[in-house]
């Protein structure tokens, strides 16, 4: 434990109780439980999945890292270094209360508790993912490191009514819905999973098809890790004609915000478009649950196809961001130029690549594509 200005800060493991009552009225998402970020340590990241909890009075702070050793080929051999990276997702820090006016004091000093514990384990850099729509105030975190903006997400209030839900729907997918429903597609939940592997298959058919980085095509393991981690946390979203699972959609559901987490459309539907039918079903079984808001999440590239299809259902977007924060900077300044030997040139800046010495063709390369941040 540290203690910084009457802030005291820990990383907590999975299995600590600390983590599940650091959670409770804070409003946070699926990627901040315990469950998930020990998934994400086995199928996403290898390495230590922790969680940095800091508390002043009834102010907190949770932050879910993963912890994961730099190889020994750029530390050169001497003592264990580490470097800490988000799980895929938004789960960056989520704070409480966040009415309270002097919640970004409070972060100043959350964050020198949190570097200092980084540096009591030996952690060199965070890479953390925020969240779109839980991120506590940017001028603290850009205070103690670049904020980085990369696209945007787009999200759903669920508040509206269901009129003025189909008001903001563009009236392509307005078009596409009904059409989908003409042919005599149905969406639906299924609980029992019957489909799931059904939804695997149209899953990577759909990466196979958009030409998606290898980083995006998931096994059939990785799925049903993630089914069994969330335990009821996760729905199966599927759409049908004749008999036959032409989409489908996986569907998180914590606190209020459903997360529309991943989804595919057969090939043979293609023509159909039922990925309309299934954002717009979701939209209703969503808000019929009393949940707050249906995050659709975004894309790394502006303006897209991907972002523009979502956009057809909601106009409000949020930033997406990285945070990056260099805990050691001797340690990482080494680290870079063993990592680059044959460069003259100065270190990436912390808005390229980050951790610079992670690059595709460092030696860190060695580990694999769990090494390899995106921006």
């Amino acid at each position: 434990m540290v203690r910084r200005r009457g802030v005291r800060g820990e990383f907590v493991q999975t299995e600590s109780p600390q983590w599940a009552d650091s959670l409770l009225g804070v409003k946070h998402d699926v990627y901040h439980l315990p469950e998930y970020v020990r998934f994400a340590a086995r199928m996403q990241e290898v390495g230590q999945p922790l969680a940095f909890v800091a508390q002043e009075g009834d102010r907190r702070l949770l932050l879910p890292i993963i912890a994961r050793q730099i190889p020994p080929a750029l530390t050169g051999g001497g003592r264990t270094l580490l470097d800490a990276t988000s799980p895929r997702g938004y789960p960056g820090p989520v704070v409480a209360p966040v009415e309270d006016p002097g919640i970004g004091d409070f972060l100043d000093r959350a964050i020198e508790a949190f570097t200092e514990a980084c540096r009591e384990r030996d952690i060199v850099t965070a890479f953390i993912r925020l969240h779109p729509l839980l991120s506590p105030p940017l001028d603290a975190l850009r205070r103690a490191g670049p904020v980085i903006e990369h696209g945007h997400s787009i999200s759903i209030d669920l508040s509206l009514s269901s009129e003025e839900l189909w008001r903001q729907t563009r009236q392509d997918h307005r078009h596409g819905i009904r059409k989908s429903m003409r042919l005599g597609y149905t969406a639906r939940i299924d609980e029992s999973w019957a489909a799931f592997k059904a939804f695997v298959s149209i899953y990577q058919q759909s990466m196979v098809r958009l030409g998606a980085e290898p980083f995006w095509q998931l096994s059939q393991t990785y799925f049903e890790d993630l089914r069994d981690s969330l335990d009821g946390r996760l729905h199966l979203l599927v759409a049908e004609a004749d008999g036959e699972v032409a989409g489908a959609a996986l569907l998180t559901e914590v606190d209020g915000i459903v997360e529309y987490h991943l989804a595919g459309t057969a090939d043979a539907h293609v023509h159909a478009s039922p990925s309309k039918l299934i954002v717009d079903f979701a939209r209703q079984w969503a808000k019929a649950r009393g949940n707050r808001c249906l995050h659709l999440g975004g894309s790394l590239r502006r303006d897209d196809s991907l972002i523009l299809f979502k956009a057809g259902f909601s106009p409000l977007r949020h930033p997406v961001c990285s945070w990056r924060l260099v805990v050691d900077s001797p340690a990482y300044r080494t680290l870079t130029e063993r990592s680059q030997p044959q460069q003259n040139s100065p270190p990436d800046p912390l808005d390229g690549y980050f951790p610079a010495y992670r690059k595709l063709g460092s030696p860190a390369s060695m580990i694999g594509p769990q090494g390899r941040e995106r921006s």
